[in-house]
């Protein structure tokens, strides 16, 4: 099985609350099991193992102890994207209380320059819808579920940010200043 194979069922079997207010990267394929994209979630905790307090959306921040933010649509600048279906990528915002987080806006912004937003519902659930980038081949979209988050609208900019990279992307290394501190253990 591929990395990204392995990659992806472990994803899907961390479902829980306190796995999904970590960063992660969620492979995106078709139903011929052919790679799309990554999505990338950043997280505000450089320490996977101190996942307790940690928000994850972050413009800038860590994913697996590695930089993690705008830095990485800039290193996979003018890449291409070619999928031949809708891309839906669903998920929902809660706050550090398990209460829905309602009118906040989410960015998913591409490695091509591309941006899309919407905004929370009044029950914390999202829906960013992407159309074909060729010629359409089936009425179904690829639906990628990033699961419920915590999000703490205060700390982490105007927008809830998803990246969206190649399936081989280039890493980045953002000056730490820029970077939120890491959380310590309590």
């Amino acid at each position: 099985m591929k990395v990204w194979g392995v990659l992806a069922l472990a994803l899907t079997m961390a479902g829980s609350v306190g796995a999904a207010s970590l960063g992660d990267a969620r492979v995106v394929q078709d139903a011929t099991g052919k790679t799309l994209a990554v999505v990338v979630v950043c997280s505000d905790c450089r320490d996977a193992q101190a996942p307790n307090n940690c928000h994850s959306g972050i413009e800038e921040g860590w994913l697996d102890g590695k930089a993690c933010g705008r830095c990485l649509v800039d290193a996979n600048a003018n890449t291409r994207f070619q999928y031949s279906q809708d891309l839906h990528f669903t998920g929902k915002l809660i706050d550090g209380a398990g209460r829905p987080v309602k009118d906040r806006f989410v960015k998913l912004s591409m490695a091509n320059g591309w941006a899309v937003r919407t905004r929370t519902s009044d029950e914390g659930t999202f829906r960013l819808l992407l159309g074909p980038t060729e010629k359409r081949t089936s009425k179904s979209p690829v639906v990628t579920d990033l699961g419920v988050r915590v999000d703490l609208a205060k700390s982490n900019g105007p927008d809830y940010a998803i990246l969206m990279l190649p399936e081989a992307y280039k890493s980045c290394s953002a000056p730490a200043a820029k970077r939120p501190a890491p959380h310590k253990k309590k």
